[in-house]
Parts: structure tokens; sequence; C-alpha cells
């Protein structure tokens, strides 16, 4: 959270906390000093980034730290007309791609808002206009790479991926629909990745159930943030995190079973990717995308990140 806002639970929990566990006579009316206050936020940052959850890196004598040009906490004074942000993120796709079937990345549905970025969706044209940024700068294995999202309550993806320049390896952190009307769906997280071949096109990626991950307890993630990570340890290595809990770790006889990397896997380095989108499969599914309600009500449509950040071993 940001350090206002933790600011005022911190004055909160320091009253509200001692009352709760002992006797309101015992507690001493004394101010409180604000080298606590100070103490406190700073441990409360430090611990909005604790990867403990981690394994630790491979390399002896590192720990994972945070590479501050594929990060972002969007605490932009100046929103997108930041220096920060022009110097490391491209307000469009990296290579001038405009999205998928009618999906139109465009700059104008993206904003950055009270330490958050947020993207909407509009219907013009007949093209579904989104969001979407990319980092200049693309980042490889050893990594690992965590969001903070509210996902749309749409039937529109919320995407946080990774795709090399020649858009050949893939990794998909996040891939979710959150509209409340499907409910097999916006219980479920696709976790995967992709390689490709370009000339002929082909495409692999897992395709069992396990890619579809539900928590057991019906979460519906549209209706609350959550952390949403993957650890790329090694060419063969995919492991995904929700909450700071493990969830999924791909078979390495999963990542390149058709050998379209030539048995090298997954190495390429990759830019990061926070999009929208409305994805062509799921109109095989009946979905309309220019008259689903959850697309025509442009509230439905809007995705909230938190922050981005990308850990390596140093």
């Amino acid at each position: 959270m940001k350090k206002a806002l933790v600011l005022i639970v911190l004055f909160e929990s320091l009253f509200l906390g001692s009352c709760s566990s002992q006797n309101i006579d015992s507690i001493k009316e004394e101010p409180i000093s604000k080298e606590i206050i100070d103490e406190e936020i700073v441990d409360k940052e430090e611990g909005e980034n604790d990867v403990s959850f981690l394994p630790g890196p491979k390399v002896e004598g590192t720990v994972w730290t945070i590479q501050p040009d594929v990060s972002s906490e969007f605490n932009y004074e100046n929103g997108k007309s930041s220096t920060d942000f022009l110097n490391n993120w491209n307000d469009s796709f990296f290579n001038g791609w405009t999205g998928p079937g009618i999906t139109r990345y465009t700059p104008e549905q993206s904003s950055i808002d009270a330490g958050e970025l947020v993207f909407k969706a509009n219907i013009v044209d007949g093209k579904i206009l989104t969001g979407c940024i990319t980092s200049k700068a693309k980042t490889t294995y050893p990594m690992y790479m965590e969001v903070r999202v509210k996902l749309s309550e749409s039937v529109l993806s919320s995407a946080v991926w990774m795709l090399s320049d020649d858009s050949t390896e893939e990794i998909d952190n996040l891939e979710a629909f959150g509209a409340k009307s499907n409910d097999y769906f916006s219980r479920r997280l696709h976790l995967s990745h992709h390689v490709f071949i370009r000339e002929p096109f082909q495409d692999y990626q897992p395709t069992g159930q396990e890619t579809w991950y539900a928590d057991g307890n019906g979460t519906i993630w549209s209706e609350d943030y959550h952390n949403y990570g993957v650890l790329w340890e090694d060419p063969w290595s995919l492991s995904y995190y929700v909450d700071g809990e493990l969830v999924r770790t791909t078979p390495v006889d999963e990542i390149d079973p058709e050998n379209y990397t030539s048995g090298n896997g997954l190495t390429k380095p990759m830019h990061l990717i926070i999009s929208a989108a409305a994805q062509s499969w799921r109109t095989t599914q009946g979905i309309d995308f220019l008259n689903d309600p959850t697309v025509t009500n442009e509230e439905n449509t809007m995705m909230h990140v938190d922050w981005i950040r990308v850990y390596k071993p140093e």
C-alpha cells in the first residue's frame, strides 16, 4: 500500500490493537513518538517487499533484489508524463502490435492515478479499445516477477506476461477473466507459457486443467486485490505463486515437448507486459464482446495494478 495509507492504518493499529489485547485502564496516555512511527512504516514497506516464501537464489551469497528498470510502484507525481515512467515503459506494445482480434491497444485507455495503473475499455467503430504497457528493458532467468492486481469484472482478459523480442517465447504470470456471470472462469487463473515457431506458425502451450488454477475456496478473483507471481529459475523451471503461496510448478517435460526451442528451453530475454484484451478464442464460447454488458459498462472493464516488481539474485 502507499505510505499515506500505511500511516493511517498504523495509527489505528497502534491504538485499537492495544485496546483489544489489554485492559483499557492499563494503557498509558503517552504520545507516540515520530521515531516509532517512522520505524513502523519502514518495517511495513519492507514487509510489502518480502519474498521470503521463495527458495533462496541458486547463486551463493546473493539475495533476491528488486530491479528498478522493470519494476514500478506507479507512484508517479505526474502520471504517465513522469520521466521515470517514460524512461522505463512504453504506453503501447513494445513492437507496435495493437492486440488480438478486435482489440486495439490505445494509450488513452490507460492512466496512472493515486499510485495505480488503471486500464479501462471502450467500444469504438466495432473495436475494443483497451490499455497496454510494456517495459523498455528486458529481463531473463533467474528472476521472480510479482504484481498486485484487481482484475476487471468483465469478459476481457486481465493479463501480466512476458515475451521475447522475436515473439517465440512467452511466460504468462496472470491471465484471467473476471466476469462474475461465468462461474468457471471467474474462479480460475490461467498460469501457463508458450513457445512458438513463426514460419510456418506453430504454437505450443500446456493444455491440462492444472493450468487453470482454482484455490478450492470458491474465490472470485476479481472481487479483491491479489499478488500474482512467477519464478523463472532456469530454462526448464517455472513456478507460480498466488498471495505468497506456491500453487503450480510446470513439469519439465511440459516446457517444450515439441522441441520448438531446439532443446534449449526458455532462455530469451523478455519484455514485461500488462494488458487487457478481447481474446478471439472466447467468441467460440458465445462471447459477443461488442454487446456483452460487462464490456459496454465501462466501470466493469477497469483493471487496477498497484505495483509490479522484478527480483534477481544480487
